[in-house]
């Protein structure tokens, strides 16, 4: 079983507008416990849109995410836990990084999951 998964997973910017723009097209794709999965690909392909579906920073359009087989939309109001078990960091620290210390930045994550 996956740890992890997505199923014809599809995220639409400005869904419902003559704006909208697909980001993420009919994903499927499964993680096992200790796999490492590199994502690739060009500025704006949907990278980090992709990412973000994955521990719930966005709801999914259309297709589903599976967190140890269970949909993580299943409950919405659950869905802050789902961030304390899949985790994501930027490409660029300086938009991870706020507080003026190492100490007081390391210190947040622990201080805020409760």
């Amino acid at each position: 079983m996956f740890v992890l998964e997505t199923k014809d997973l599809t995220y639409v910017y400005g869904a419902g507008t003559p704006f909208h723009k697909t980001a993420v097209n009919r994903v499927s794709v499964g993680i096992e416990r200790g796999e490492f999965l590199g994502i690739i690909g060009h500025t704006g392909s949907g990278k980090s849109t992709f990412i973000q579906t994955l521990n719930g920073l966005l709801r999914p359009t259309s297709g589903t995410v599976l967190l140890n087989g269970k949909d993580i939309w299943a409950e919405p109001k659950k869905i802050r836990s789902v961030r304390f078990r899949v985790g994501m960091v930027f490409q660029y620290p300086e938009h991870q990084l706020f507080e003026e210390t190492v100490l007081k930045d390391i210190c947040f994550g622990p201080g805020n999951m409760g």
